[in-house]
């Protein structure tokens, strides 16, 4: 099934697991992790976000960064942190 992301500005958004993997490989780096460890988790929480939205038609924004922040936490929790309350890492 299509999974679309409701975005803040109400426009509707193709799921894109590489954006997902990116948002979260960003946190992780942001905190030091190292590459190889970043990835692992960034696969394995984004292969966990893809069961989540699999059988969703719509997903607000919102709720992937909860969803997905909450599934970080298990791994990383000043990452999660990260993940959830910067919107945009340099």
């Amino acid at each position: 099934m299509l999974s679309l992301v409701i975005k803040r500005n109400d426009n509707d958004e193709k799921f894109n697991e590489k954006k997902l993997y990116a948002s979260v490989y960003a946190s992780l780096m942001a905190c030091h992790t190292t590459e190889k460890e970043a990835e692992l988790i960034s696969e394995e929480v984004t292969k966990l976000i893809r069961r989540w939205v699999a059988n969703k038609s719509h997903v607000s924004s919102h709720d992937l960064r909860l969803e997905t922040a909450k599934h970080l936490r298990d791994y990383n929790h000043l990452a999660s942190y990260v993940y959830t309350h910067h919107r945009v890492l340099s």
